[in-house]
């Protein structure tokens, strides 16, 4: 089974927390190759810089890989597939989250991601769409909140960049769903990982589920 990590954000020069990067290197014992996939597959540029920051954050942490690639549409399905299938560990970017799901069904990558057996990490946009049923809340990409069919590789659905500060985000859009779908809101510098079925919490994790808030961690 994947060790799974779900992210939240973190500080784009500091990167992972202690006590999450003692636990990448926990679960990260393979590192020959690490695949970034874009959350906007034609954003080039702004995913380049991305992978270069995200490669640091791995860095700080001693964490060296012989090979970082990116998938998006400057190749090929048949390359991404294999890339996909060879990598040690995937990290599906945060950015734009209904175009990188898009991505992943057009260029039938889900049934690869559900496949491997290495460690699979999602930041922001990409831990939402990890998700069995991914939830969705409102935002300037896209004006309504709802519920779709996520990638499927663990019944975790999460808001990330959480604010217990946000009131209307939280009264108007996540409370509501909460009655259809439990929803792991994680702030900043947080993370949920998965591994052999178990669950651990680091920072501040809240379960909001049946209109109830509760901090599990």
């Amino acid at each position: 089974m994947s060790t799974l990590y779900f992210f939240s954000g973190f500080d784009k020069e500091k990167g992972f927390t202690e006590p999450i990067g003692k636990s990448l290197r926990e679960h990260i014992k393979d590192r020959k190759s690490l695949a970034f996939i874009a959350s906007c597959p034609y954003g080039h540029e702004k995913t380049d810089t991305y992978k270069e920051g995200q490669t640091a954050w791995f860095r700080n942490i001693g964490i060296e890989f012989e090979n970082v690639c990116v998938i998006d549409d400057r190749k090929p399905q048949v390359q991404c597939i294999e890339e996909v299938k060879n990598a040690s560990v995937i990290f599906l970017m945060g950015g734009i989250t209904l175009l990188q799901i898009e991505f992943l069904q057009t260029n039938k990558l889900i049934p690869v991601l559900k496949q491997h057996n290495g460690a699979i990490m999602g930041l922001s946009a990409g831990a939402i769409n990890m998700a069995v049923n991914s939830f969705y809340s409102a935002d300037n990409d896209h004006g309504r909140s709802h519920i779709y069919k996520g990638i499927g590789l663990a019944d975790i659905s999460i808001e990330p960049h959480f604010s217990l500060d946000n009131k209307d985000l939280l009264n108007n859009e996540i409370l509501p769903f909460s009655d259809m779908i439990d929803i792991y809101a994680i702030c900043d510098n947080g993370a949920i990982v998965v591994s052999d079925d178990k669950r651990e919490y680091y920072g501040d994790v809240y379960l909001i589920s049946k209109g109830e808030i509760e901090k599990i961690n």
